[in-house]
């Protein structure tokens, strides 16, 4: 594996753990022959694959919105960028590391959210109330929040939080269906950027620093958002069949053959017991 590959893999590791992000890697090299070129076509055909599900999940979105100001929470919501109606969205990074959360897989270990981290959410006019997309899980950075006084309304793409309401967990789908399609979503478009930590303030104006990621996250990440791009606005089947198609090839990455779909999720986080018993009973939105 060459230095490019080898990079890639360092990246996926952080998002899927050393056996799933290896698993998922060596099976692209395997079907690309190694060629940068022939993974790049990959890509952009997993792109066009993935968006009659995006444009399903952003126009669930937009019918379950409670507030005005909808935040599309980046990185793992990215490719809802590519949703016609997601340009008036406020596109912000909000992840563990800024929001003092540690995080077992990527091995980040922050306890304290950032000083700036308010700030941040208010010049992003997140203060009269708003509704959170992400991509989901549990929600911790929503319980965070919510400590921090916020008035929000969280809508994931998949949610283990029986407080939160998830897309695919509407359609009725199992809840091991659900893992591995929230994290083959991590798989089709590999992040551009690192997660970031740090906020800054200059003359009045808070940003988000951002430090590119490897070479090929890169290149594989903006050919799959390219390929949701060049398909979105076709016409789509109803979602439980679209997601139904995703399915499929799970079960063809089963079998040995590459997808581009997991055939199993990532390790299931120790915390998540203690974390779900301890939720506040009144904090829901279901």
């Amino acid at each position: 594996m060459n230095t490019p590959w080898k990079n890639y893999l360092e990246t996926m590791t952080k998002e899927l753990g050393s056996e799933g992000a290896t698993k998922f890697i060596e099976s692209l090299m395997r079907v690309s022959s190694g060629s940068v070129e022939n993974a790049v076509s990959f890509f952009y055909h997993l792109g066009t694959t993935w968006a009659p599900i995006i444009r399903l999940w952003g126009e669930w979105v937009l019918v379950r919105a409670s507030y005005k100001t909808i935040a599309l929470i980046l990185r793992d919501a990215k490719p809802l960028q590519e949703f016609s109606a997601s340009g008036t969205w406020k596109k912000m990074y909000l992840n563990r590391k800024n929001c003092g959360i540690p995080d077992e897989i990527s091995g980040d270990n922050e306890h304290a959210y950032h000083p700036l981290l308010t700030k941040y959410l208010d010049q992003n006019e997140c203060t009269d109330g708003f509704t959170f997309v992400d991509s989901g899980y549990y929600g911790t950075i929503v319980r965070e929040l919510h400590e921090l006084g916020f008035k929000f309304q969280p809508l994931f793409f998949f949610s283990k939080n029986p407080h939160i309401p998830g897309f695919l967990n509407e359609l009725g789908i199992t809840e091991k269906e659900g893992e591995i399609l929230n994290d083959s979503l991590e798989c089709a478009f590999p992040n551009v950027y690192e997660r970031p930590k740090d906020i800054v303030e200059k003359n009045g104006n808070i940003s988000i620093p951002l430090s590119p990621t490897d070479t090929l996250s890169i290149l594989f990440g903006k050919t799959a958002l390219h390929g949701v791009r060049d398909c979105i606005r076709k016409p789509v089947g109803n979602a439980f069949k679209e997601t139904s198609k995703l399915l499929a090839l799970s079960e063809q990455a089963r079998t040995g053959i590459f997808t581009g779909v997991l055939a199993s999720s990532s390790p299931e986080w120790s915390g998540k017991k203690d974390f779900l018993e301890s939720w506040p009973s009144d904090l829901s939105w279901i």
